[in-house]
């Protein structure tokens, strides 16, 4: 964990390696005093907050190190709530090396990563959850993730659970006056009163929770296994949605032996593609390891299309091949349209559903089946492929709400969820004030975790640790 101390920190804020311009940050109570020491020029000028000064950055024998803008903000008016100062020099890596060695010199300690942010959160600028939110800001891959971290970090997520704290602190406080007041017979507020309150926050919390899976998978991106048998297209399919020859495509069966993968975006979300090896009864032993490779790859995936050659319709091989995938999300999709007639199409398709029905699946299931009729040779197939993807998990005006991206969100507000749900369930049963308070308070102590109003050197650690230097 970071160093608790009031010590001026520096560290270099853009990335490493030769660019046009390097940023170097430096923030502390001796910030402006280091930087004036280091830039002699600035002796004479009146600085001041929000400015920018050019001049050039000595070292300690007095010699120039580089022609630096240097921009200053005071105390309480930057990003860490510290007086700080930004050094803006060109972008050779031994300009910058020289310029941290001098900051060192002057009394700067190096900073550790993520310590400008948790010094940020330390001075009351920023919550526990817009901390998190700066990581994802950075680490964004697609505009959905961009977004939402951005919401996030202007404090629109904070606001929902400032809003549960303070309904939970309102019920807390009434549970706890009736405690005072019982001796003398006063109720301060009924019972069903509180259940109702508390039935709403748990609703609030639910809606929450259910945003979690879709908030990770704006985050972190779609992960998606095409399977099925050899030579139905597979290759061909990933080749067309990532629009690159990333598989080899032949007419060999069993071409693809082992995982290939690729990435592409669509609507502003990310999908992580892997090609799978046909899968088969096999006796040889690479090809058979690939098989393996396929069924596991399906089951840790978010959704698997299901490729299927359509010219043959679905065979009983891909009858148990479906038995054996494990997939959170389904989808069927019947390849090479080319070779059939609009008429031979609708009845393959018919036939397909009767061959589901027959081996269990339900009515109602193959109903809402996504079933695509798609040709990997036509490139209007990649736009109806992708957007049924991204309607599943972005079906509704997701990204204008506040949603959980974070598992450490996550499971604070289920802890607080549960806790919630007992309370409920001992106001109804009667069960003495005293009880309730305590599990009400459980409940507030989480909520007020993911606020990082209450937290400890494991919370601290979970949030900074992959933060990178100079943020």
């Amino acid at each position: 964990m970071f160093l608790i101390d009031q010590k001026t920190i520096c560290a270099l804020a853009s990335g490493a390696g030769t660019g046009a311009i390097s940023l170097i940050r430096v923030s502390g109570p001796d910030a402006k005093k280091i930087i004036i020491e280091a830039c002699p020029g600035l002796k004479k000028k009146s600085i001041q907050s929000h400015r920018a000064y050019l001049s050039k950055f000595r070292d300690s024998q007095g010699a120039t190190i580089d022609e630096a803008l240097i921009l200053y903000f005071e105390n309480n008016k930057s990003y860490t709530g510290e007086e700080t100062v930004e050094i803006n020099c060109h972008g050779s890596p031994l300009i910058a090396k020289k310029i941290i060695e001098r900051l060192t010199e002057l009394g700067c300690r190096s900073a550790e990563p993520g310590e400008f942010t948790f010094r940020a959160f330390m001075n009351g600028k920023i919550d526990l959850v817009q901390a998190e939110a700066v990581l994802s800001v950075i680490e964004s891959q697609s505009e959905s993730a961009l977004r939402v971290s951005l919401r996030q970090l202007e404090g629109r997520l904070s606001e929902n659970f400032k809003k549960l704290e303070s309904d939970l602190v309102w019920c807390l406080a009434h549970i706890e006056a009736s405690i005072d007041f019982s001796t003398e017979g006063i109720d301060v507020v009924d019972n069903d009163v509180l259940v109702q309150k508390l039935e709403n926050i748990q609703f609030r919390l639910n809606e929450m929770l259910q945003s979690f899976s879709g908030g990770q998978v704006i985050q972190n991106g779609l992960k998606v296994a095409l399977v099925g048998q050899p030579n139905v297209g597979k290759s061909s399919l990933l080749n067309l949605l990532v629009q690159k020859d990333k598989a080899i495509v032949t007419p060999i069966a069993g071409t693809t032996r082992d995982i290939v993968e690729a990435t592409t975006q669509y609507s502003g979300l990310m999908l992580h593609l892997s090609d799978t090896a046909g899968l088969r009864e096999t006796s040889d032993v690479v090809e058979k390891i690939g098989v393996e490779k396929s069924f596991n790859e399906a089951s840790k995936s978010d959704a698997v299309l299901f490729v299927f050659d359509l010219s043959q319709g679905l065979q009983d091989q891909d009858v148990q091949l479906l038995r054996q995938i494990q997939a959170n999300e389904l989808f069927f999709v019947g390849n090479k349209t080319d070779l059939l007639s609009p008429e031979q199409m609708t009845k393959t398709a018919e036939e397909t559903r009767k061959k589901l029905h027959e081996i269990g699946w339900s009515a109602r299931d193959i109903e809402a089946l996504d079933i695509h009729l798609i040709s990997a040779l036509d490139l209007s197939a990649r736009d109806q492929l992708l957007r049924s993807l991204t309607d599943k998990y972005i079906n509704k005006d997701f990204l204008k709400e506040s949603v959980l991206s974070s598992a450490r969100q996550a499971e604070m507000s289920r802890d607080a969820l549960g806790f919630v749900g007992q309370v409920i369930n001992e106001l109804k049963s009667d069960v003495g004030s005293e009880y309730v308070a305590q599990t009400l308070k459980n409940a507030l102590l989480s909520v007020q975790k993911i606020l990082g109003e209450v937290y400890d050197d494991q919370i601290m650690d979970r949030v900074f640790k992959e933060f990178c230097l100079g943020k």
